[in-house]
Parts: C-alpha cells; sequence; structure tokens
C-alpha cells in the first residue's frame, strides 16, 4: 500500500501530518506566547475550525511543546501519545487517553499506521523533576513499512539519528533547527542549522521539512537567523535543494507523489 503523506507547519513544534487516512498533530502549541515572549508571526489557522485528529504526539512536557490550553481545541477523545514517564503530568491537566510509550515500543492505530518512540539526546533535562524528564522523538510508519515519517521535537545532534535509520527508510524528516545560541548552554538541549542537516543525512531521509523557528524568540539569536542560516547552507549545496523544504507557518508540503 501506497500512503500519500502531507506536512503543514503551523509554527514551532506544531505540525499536522497526514498519512494516509490518518490525520496527526505534534506538540500543539496555539496559545501567542510562552511566558513572556509573544508570537512573532500569526497563528496561520483558526485552532477551532481545525478536524479531529486521530493521534497527538507530544515530544516532551516542557512550556513550548505542552500547553494546556490548547487542548481545548481538540477533542477529548483524541489519544496523546507522550515519552515515557510523563504520563502522570499529562494525565493530571487533559482528560484524553494517554498513550506513554518507552523507546523503541509502538502503538498501532486502527488503519494501518505504526508509531515507535525513539530516543533524543537531551542531557539538560537531568536538571528537571524527574516527571518532566521524559523526551522522546517519533517514528510513523505504514504497517507495510512503505513510508515512514520521523518527527523530534527537540534534541541535540547525537548518533541516536543514525541509529533510527537502521528501523526503516524514511521519507521526510521534521528536524527542530532554532534556540541554540549561546551555544555553551544550548549544544546539550537543540541542534543548529548544520546540525540538523547532518541529522538529516544521518537518517537518510528523502526530505527534511525545518521546525522549531521563527514562531517565538527562545534564545538568543536573531529569530530569523535559522532559517537564513540554513537557507545559506542549501544554497551552496545543490544536493540538498531538492530535499530541504524551508515552510512558512501554514504552508504544506505534499509527499504523494515521493518515493524512496
Amino acid at each position: 500500500m501506497n500512503h500519500s503523506i502531507s506536512c503543514t507547519y503551523i509554527g514551532h513544534a506544531t505540525n499536522i501530518i497526514r498519512f494516509g487516512e490518518s490525520s496527526i498533530i505534534t506538540d500543539p502549541h496555539f496559545r501567542n506566547r510562552i511566558f513572556t515572549q509573544r508570537r512573532l508571526i500569526p497563528l496561520p489557522v483558526e485552532p477551532w475550525r481545525l478536524p479531529d485528529f486521530d493521534l497527538v504526539l507530544l515530544s516532551h512536557v516542557h512550556c513550548g511543546h505542552f500547553d494546556v490550553s490548547s487542548y481545548k481545541y481538540i477533542s477529548c477523545k483524541t489519544p496523546i501519545i507522550v515519552p515515557d514517564g510523563t504520563e502522570r503530568a499529562v494525565g493530571q491537566f487533559i482528560p484524553n487517553p494517554v498513550i506513554e510509550l518507552s523507546h523503541f515500543s509502538s502503538h498501532k492505530l486502527h488503519n494501518g499506521i505504526t508509531v515507535t518512540a525513539l530516543p533524543v539526546r537531551a542531557p539538560f533535562f537531568k536538571f528537571f523533576p524527574i516527571r518532566y524528564r521524559g523526551a522522546s522523538a517519533y517514528l510513523i510508519r505504514s504497517t507495510d513499512g512503505d513510508r515512514a515519517v520521523y518527527f523530534c521535537g527537540d534534541s541535540a545532534y547525537g548518533d541516536h539519528f543514525k541509529e533510527a535509520s537502521d528501523i526503516c527508510k524514511i521519507d521526510a524528516a521534521l528536524l527542530p533547527i532554532g534556540a541554540y545560541e549561546p551555544k555553551w548552554m544550548m549544544k546539550n538541549l537543540h541542534m543548529t542549522p548544520e546540525e540538523a542537516v547532518a541529522a538529516s543525512e544521518d537518517l537518510r531521509t528523502g526530505d527534511m521539512i525545518p521546525i522549531c523557528h521563527g514562531t517565538f524568540r527562545l534564545s538568543m539569536e536573531k529569530p530569523e537567523a535559522p532559517k537564513e542560516r540554513l537557507s545559506s547552507i542549501v544554497a551552496s549545496n545543490p544536493d540538498l535543494q531538492n530535499r530541504v523544504h524551508i515552510l512558512a507557518p501554514g504552508e504544506s508540503f505534499d509527499l504523494k507523489s515521493k518515493k524512496l
């Protein structure tokens, strides 16, 4: 079976992934601020008009990725997959069914889609209370292994990307590129654009969609710097020009005609 895939970038780590007949949203965050930092660009959707989703993927429970108020726009029947150790932290705030996955464990949807939780590199998380330390990337794939999408909320660069590539061929990877300055502090939490490109190469993915940039100012670099830096990398490398897709908020990339 050849599942069609499309990815719509909403902003920060919020994406809508349509995978065959399944509709999945990642790290839903519709508020206009994170702490004191206001949204830099308008939210490209009216969240109350969004259709029901089959699944929510939560990469970790930090405020830029887990916004309790945003779940009022998501049906309370929609299950949420969360990292190992965070079920209690999530379940105390929202009524949705919560599915906690340890790394390399999987959950099957009703329509032939499997979601597998995978490790990220986030040693900085050890400074958070234990129930807020869990973090995962997710591999969304058809049960027959024909198509796959990789989503990563926050991660430093590491060998875990190469390890993920051994599981199956990956059509597209949604990878964070922002919040990397100052490097001495952020290197154990986030990737630079160069590291994100290296991660996409380690994953051997067909396409890369950069996320976590230009929505909120959460670190010392200018908000436009990650996108500009990545654009410069792509412009100087012809091999990247057909596979790195920098989406504006609300813009979609359709993979239905692409196949590895």
